[in-house]
């Protein structure tokens, strides 16, 4: 590390590990799926969310090996946390570095981008993959900027594992080193067919289909996707940020990073975009992107500054609010969702709801999963996710002893405890209007968990705790006659 690298350096791995430290408490609730995994592998119980086959409830079957580790001291998530924000700021180090490399202008273009990108920090403490996929996209992009067959084919391996709809991007990468030495080539494809070829063969071994669940449970959406993709280019980069990576394409290799940006721009548009807040398909690219934005400042222009400059409010305005929703998340978290956790721990063994993550996991009960993402039976069902067709026979066959759904308005309650509305997903809509629900389940608790976000947790009728009545009728509900 040079004299002139290591002030730029040190700023972007601060600009990821202070909105880290900062929302550190929070943990996206599929983290807790990926930690039920873990713990049920440490346990002996095999790959599995329930007692049963194997299933295909991790889309990225890397990231679980931080949960493990943390796992074998009984913090799974932490663990996936620590390697997750590491991972992020030597991304962070590794782009600034070689931002750097091009000038003093560049390198601290580069680490003030990063600063201004918080989302990247809170992603990477999170509790998922997104710091693992981060260094490994850095990764990829870098290599092909320096047509580095061996740096472009490990991070196409690690995508593999890691998230399928970087594949567009990975493949870009490695047709962009046609012009390197033959062997630098051959190693690049020969790690990446590897990469791929593996976590099929182990798909296919361990539950029967090449694809993840996730494909199905989650079906995409193009106009989702491109709205998404929109808004990111918006909250992410800035807007103007995207002339300042434009801009910055000012020699070969930049440009070659510019095409797998756009490849990953597009495959994220076809894939439906994502459901979570806070564009985690699209914060791999941020360490990237500044790279190559850096690049319209190698000859200290002041037109590129200003262009930096203005593409930074956004992202530093979003990034902090972000880091105050999760904060605000964590704290519901420990408190109104733990106490429902210790609910459904007493009263129930086998539980239908959506939210199967933090839940399932502290209170330890079977799930039915009504998004399909851990279940294949219900996730290969027609229908997006969270809008599954369910057939109200499967319900009653799984024969759930509590039914949790939530609402984005206070949901109505007779006073025979009946279920009369609720502002909830299609598919929770869907359960609470069957027969078997109506005339065997009865609302016993009705949880306000965020400021629009209610939990309604319906048991059966012979249950001993009285039912919550809430006559009044929701705001923007849908009535359940």
């Amino acid at each position: 590390m040079t004299a002139r690298a290591r002030g730029p350096i040190l700023v972007a791995g601060l600009g990821v590990l202070l909105p880290a430290v900062v929302s550190w408490g929070y943990a996206v609730d599929d983290a807790w799926i990926v930690a039920r995994y873990a713990e049920r592998l440490l346990g002996g119980l095999g790959y599995t969310f329930n007692d049963g086959p194997a299933t295909d409830g991790v889309t990225g079957p890397l990231g679980l090996v931080p949960a493990l580790l943390g796992g074998l001291v009984g913090a799974p998530v932490e663990g996936a946390k620590v390697a997750g924000v590491v991972a992020a700021g030597l991304a962070a180090a590794l782009a600034t570095g070689f931002a750097a490399r091009d000038g003093r202008a560049p390198g601290w273009a580069a680490a003030l981008w990063l600063v201004a990108c918080p989302l990247v920090g809170v992603w990477a403490a999170a509790g998922l993959e997104t710091g693992l996929a981060t260094l490994a996209f850095t990764a990829l992009c870098l290599g092909a900027a320096r047509a580095s067959g061996a740096l472009v084919g490990a991070a196409t391996l690690a995508l593999a594992w890691l998230r399928p709809e970087c594949a567009p991007a990975a493949l870009v990468a490695l047709a962009l080193l046609r012009g390197a030495p033959r062997r630098e080539v051959a190693l690049g494809w020969g790690l990446a067919v590897a990469g791929a070829a593996s976590v099929v063969a182990f798909r296919l071994a361990m539950f029967g289909h090449p694809l993840p669940l996730s494909a199905a449970a989650k079906p995409a959406d193009l106009v989702e996707g491109l709205g998404y993709v929109g808004r990111g280019a918006l909250i992410v980069f800035g807007g103007l940020g995207l002339v300042a990576v434009a801009r910055g394409a000012v020699d070969p290799a930049r440009r070659r990073v510019a095409w797998i940006l756009a490849a990953h721009g597009l495959a994220v548009a076809l894939a439906g975009g994502d459901w979570m807040p806070g564009f985690r398909l699209l914060v791999p690219m941020v360490p990237a992107a500044a790279w190559l934005a850096s690049g319209a400042t190698r000859d200290g222009g002041r037109r590129a500054w200003a262009w930096i400059a203005a593409s930074l409010v956004i992202p530093l305005l979003a990034g902090g609010l972000a880091i105050l929703d999760a904060r605000e998340a964590a704290r519901a978290r420990d408190t109104e969702g733990r106490a429902l956790a210790r609910l459904l721990a007493a009263r129930a063994q086998r539980v239908a709801l959506v939210d199967v993550g933090f839940l399932v996991y502290a209170s330890g009960v079977e799930a039915v999963d009504l998004g399909g993402v851990t279940d294949p039976a219900i996730g290969r069902l027609p229908g997006g996710h969270a809008d599954k067709r369910l057939d109200p026979g499967l319900l009653a066959a799984r024969a759930p002893d509590a039914v949790v759904l939530h609402s984005t308005a206070p949901p109505r309650v007779d006073d025979e405890g009946r279920l009369r509305g609720l502002a909830g997903h299609p598919v929770e809509r869907r359960v609470a209007e069957t027969p078997w629900v109506r005339e065997r389940m009865r609302v016993v608790e009705v949880v306000r968990y965020a400021p629009a976000y209610w939990y309604v947790v319906l048991a059966p009728a012979d249950s001993p705790a009285p039912p919550r009545a809430s006559p009044a009728p929701p705001e923007g509900g849908t009535l359940i006659r």
